[in-house]
């Protein structure tokens, strides 16, 4: 990744900069922000921006040999880390086991999420565990740093998700935050550092990064030639999470008409139509697991829709004309005693289809939930 190819955080790309120019390099840095957001771009951008032969005083070169392997996170100098999943037949369990699957995965979208990630294993994340970094890894990071560095001036060693840190690997890894070789470079990219060792954040100088607005994400599909109106509604369903959105394009779901689809389910529960229920979920199982988890994520919005226009200022909606004259009607329904609960069923209903899930069975009895929740009386009425 260069800078430029990263929409937004102007004045964190800046920042960046400066620290290498003005040879300002933290030994140990943590990029925090939310999923979707540019904390492990801008952590590759940086790192390549280190090593680049060539650098500007804005961005790297982008045709240097160090640019060139970094353009398929393939440089001997930049170690990857990341969480894993105990597989069957693996001596250990280290992110080198599984090296190739994760390059193409953060390749293919360096904006994806963990569950994403996890959720490719398949049948192997039958549990639908999160992954870990084990005491295995840290073991092999401190082999890698008892040797020189092969070519570059820093050695990076990148740790995605380092909250997935057991205690054991963490503990281990301690002392080399603190003091690592002369030349090496850690960058942690984390979702949720409050997860880390408060010993381990000590050590660490920290970079938010801020989510992408509406104008960030707009200019950015501009350059990838998708209109305006598409990519407003991408952003409006996913609540401007970068990594979905990419997900979504690559997926190809966008055509689905979500708003039918949920409107009419919605319609059929409250009636208690149980035989139209039944031909809906038949028709929605036949569209495949991509299209259903794009649905389930539609229906997650629209329920929190519902909530701002009940509990919050009504300039906060992101709906276009039909979806605003839905929920109009249908936030009635949907109130403090039910709407946590509702979005909890549908979240689980994402996980489960994650981990091929029978869609029929699925579908049937979340309506047959759904049927129930929608009747949940309110306590306190609001005026």
């Amino acid at each position: 990744m260069l800078f430029k190819e990263i929409p937004g955080n102007s004045l964190v790309k800046k920042q960046l900069v400066a620290t290498i120019t003005q040879n300002r390099v933290s030994h140990a840095q943590l990029f925090s922000g939310n999923s979707g957001s540019a904390k492990l771009a801008l952590a590759f951008a940086y790192a390549r921006y280190l090593n680049c032969h060539n650098k500007s005083n804005e961005d790297s070169c982008a045709t240097c040999p160090s640019c060139i392997k970094y353009n398929t996170l393939s440089h001997p100098d930049l170690h990857l880390v990341f969480p894993v999943l105990k597989a069957g037949g693996t001596k250990s369990s280290v992110s080198d086991n599984f090296l190739k699957e994760w390059r193409d995965f953060t390749l293919k979208n360096p904006y994806n999420s963990l569950d994403n990630w996890t959720n490719s294993f398949g049948v192997e994340n039958k549990k639908g565990e999160k992954g870990s970094i084990y005491k295995d890894e840290a073991v092999s990071i401190h082999k890698k740093l008892a040797l020189k560095n092969f070519e570059a001036t820093y050695r990076v060693i990148l740790i995605w998700m380092p909250e997935q840190m057991n205690t054991n690997a963490a503990n281990k890894l301690l002392k080399v935050f603190e003091e690592p070789p002369l030349g090496t470079v850690f960058l942690l990219v984390s979702e949720d550092p409050e997860k880390l060792l408060p010993t381990i954040i000590s050590r660490l100088q920290k970079i938010h990064i801020h989510d992408f607005n509406m104008d960030d994400l707009l200019g950015f599909f501009k350059k990838e030639n998708v209109s305006s109106e598409k990519a407003k509604q991408l952003v409006n369903l996913t609540d401007a999470d970068l990594g979905k959105i990419i997900q979504l394009l690559m997926d190809d779901t966008q055509e689905i008409d979500l708003f039918n689809l949920f409107s009419s389910w919605m319609r059929l529960v409250y009636q208690i139509d149980i035989v139209n229920i039944s031909k809906w979920v038949d028709s929605l199982a036949a569209t495949g697991r991509k299209h259903q988890n794009t649905f389930l994520l539609y229906a997650i919005k629209m329920i929190r829709e519902c909530l701002i226009f009940n509990f919050a200022n009504k300039l906060l909606l992101k709906t276009n004309q039909k979806e605003f004259d839905f929920v109009s009607k249908f936030s009635n329904f949907i109130h403090e005693d039910n709407s946590v609960l509702i979005i909890e069923k549908l979240e689980n209903s994402s996980k489960a289809i994650n981990r091929n899930a029978n869609a029929k069975i699925l579908f049937f009895e979340l309506s047959l939930q759904i049927i129930k929740l929608l009747k949940v009386k309110r306590k306190f009425a609001i005026n």
